[in-house]
C-alpha cells in the first residue's frame, strides 16, 4: 500500500479535505463582526443617552437663568416705580422688596438666598444725570446717577437653579 499525499490524490478529493478545514472559518469570522458591530451599536447608544441628559441638564440651567433674568426685571421695575427720598446715602435700600414668584411652567424665582439681604439697595452715587440740565444753585436739587444692587436666583421644575448679581442706574434728586 502506497501512501497518499495530495499529490498522489485526485484533484477532487484534494478539495473536499482542503473545504473539510475550512467550514468553521466562516462561521467564526461572520461571529466576530457580528460581535464588534454589537459592541458598536451599544457604545452609540451609551452616547446618545449621555447627550440627551446633557441637554436636558442644560435645558434646565438655561430656564432657571431665564427665570432669574425675570426676577432682575422685576427688581428693576420696583427701581423704577419706587419714591424714595431725596436724603440717599449709599447702603440705604428700598422699601419695595423683590417677591417670591412662581411661573406657570414650574419655574419660579426671587431674592438671592445666599445674598446678604433680599432688598434693592444702593450702591453708590455717581456723575450728573446727562438727561437732566440742571444748575447747580444753592437749595435746588442736584440730579445724580445712583448704582443699586439687584440680586435675584432662578430655579427651574428640575432642580436646577441660576443667580444673576446686576447693578442697575437710575438718575435721583439730592437735595443741595
Amino acid at each position: 500500500m502506497s501512501l497518499r499525499t495530495p499529490e498522489t490524490l485526485p484533484r477532487r478529493r484534494v478539495k473536499r479535505l482542503e473545504n473539510r478545514y475550512e467550514q468553521g472559518s466562516a462561521l467564526l469570522v461572520s461571529m466576530a463582526l457580528l460581535a464588534v458591530m454589537g459592541l458598536i451599536g451599544f457604545s452609540s447608544l451609551e452616547t446618545v443617552t449621555r447627550d440627551r441628559q446633557t441637554a436636558g441638564f442644560q435645558s434646565r440651567a438655561q430656564t432657571a437663568l431665564y427665570a432669574a433674568d425675570a426676577g432682575v426685571s422685576d427688581g428693576l421695575e420696583i427701581l423704577k416705580n419706587e419714591v424714595v427720598g431725596s436724603a440717599l446715602a449709599p447702603g440705604d435700600c428700598l422699601e419695595g422688596k423683590l417677591a417670591a414668584t412662581s411661573l406657570a411652567n414650574g419655574t419660579s424665582y426671587g431674592p438671592d438666598s445666599t445674598a446678604p439681604t433680599d432688598e434693592i439697595c444702593m450702591l453708590a452715587s455717581a456723575d450728573p444725570c446727562s438727561s437732566i440740565d440742571a444748575s447747580v444753585e444753592v437749595g435746588q436739587p442736584i440730579y445724580l446717577n445712583t448704582i443699586w444692587n439687584i440680586r435675584t436666583e432662578g430655579t427651574a421644575a428640575g432642580g436646577a437653579s441660576a443667580r444673576i448679581h446686576a447693578t442697575a442706574r437710575r438718575c435721583h434728586a439730592f437735595n443741595n
